[in-house]
C-alpha cells in the first residue's frame, strides 16, 4: 500500500494499534465535522476581524462628527464604505465556504475508507472508490484479496490488485505533531492539522471497546490536543 506521509519526519517507531475500522463516506458526517471545525477556529477569527472592522468604522464616524465645517471628508466616507463591504464579506465567508463544501463532497458518497488508530499515528486509506473502479463488485473482494497477501493470486485477483493502484495513497497523521488536534463528538472523531486540514472519522466504524480505548489512550498521549465536545 502506498502512503502519503506528509507529516513524516523520517522517524521509525514501535507503535501499538488501538483500533481499526471501515466506513463509507457520508456527506452528513463531513459537514457535521466541518461545522465543529468552524465553531472552534473559524468563528473566533471572524469575531476578531469584525472587531477590527467595527473599530475602524467607529473611528471614521467620530472623525466625521468632529470635523470642522467645510473640511474634506471624502477619505473618511470612503473608509466607511470599505469597512461595510469588508464586514459583509467576513460575515458571509464561512457560510459560503460551507455551501461550496456541501456541493463538492457529493462526489465522495460511496467511497469506503479504512482508519487505523495507533498510539502515535492515524492511517487513513481508501479501499474502494466508485469513481476509480469500473466494476462495483471489486469491492466485494477487497477484504479477501488483502488477506491473501503473500499467496499466489489467480487472474481475477491480479486484475483487482492492478485496479487498486488507481486508489490514492494512504494518509499518515503523526499524533506527536503539535499541530494535530482531535475533537471527539457523540458520533465523530474530527482530526485537524494546522487548523487547516480536516479529517472526519465516524465512531460507528469501531467497536464500543475500541472507542473507549481510543479515548483513554489518545487523551493520555495527546493531552489537551485531544478534546471532547
Amino acid at each position: 500500500m502506498a502512503f502519503d506521509d506528509i507529516y513524516d519526519d523520517g522517524r521509525v517507531s514501535l507503535d501499538e494499534k488501538i483500533a481499526e475500522g471501515e466506513y463509507e463516506s457520508s456527506s452528513e458526517d463531513i459537514l457535521s465535522g466541518f461545522k465543529v471545525f468552524q465553531k472552534r477556529y473559524v468563528y473566533k477569527g471572524v469575531v476578531l476581524q469584525m472587531a477590527l472592522v467595527i473599530l475602524g468604522l467607529l473611528s471614521q464616524v467620530v472623525n466625521i462628527m468632529g470635523a470642522a465645517q467645510g473640511e474634506d471628508l471624502f477619505f473618511s466616507y470612503m473608509l466607511i464604505v470599505v469597512c461595510i463591504i469588508l464586514g459583509v464579506y467576513i460575515l458571509t465567508r464561512p457560510k459560503g465556504t460551507y455551501k461550496r463544501l456541501s456541493a463538492a463532497i457529493k462526489e465522495l458518497d460511496g467511497t469506503v475508507y479504512r482508519s487505523e488508530f495507533y498510539t502515535n499515528k492515524i492511517i487513513i486509506s481508501t479501499i474502494y472508490d466508485p469513481y476509480n473502479k469500473d466494476d462495483p463488485e471489486n469491492f466485494d473482494n477487497v477484504s479477501e484479496n488483502e488477506s491473501d497477501n503473500g499467496k499466489e493470486k489467480n487472474d481475477g485477483q491480479s486484475e483487482k490488485d492492478e485496479s487498486s493502484d488507481d486508489l490514492p495513497p494512504a494518509t499518515v497523521i503523526h499524533l506527536d505533531n503539535g499541530s494535530v488536534e482531535i475533537v471527539e463528538t457523540d458520533k465523530l472523531y474530527v482530526v485537524y492539522i494546522k487548523r487547516v486540514n480536516v479529517f472526519v472519522i465516524p465512531k460507528s466504524a469501531f467497536k464500543a471497546y475500541e472507542v473507549t480505548q481510543i479515548k483513554d489512550k489518545l487523551s493520555n498521549i495527546m493531552g489537551v490536543r485531544f478534546k471532547e465536545k
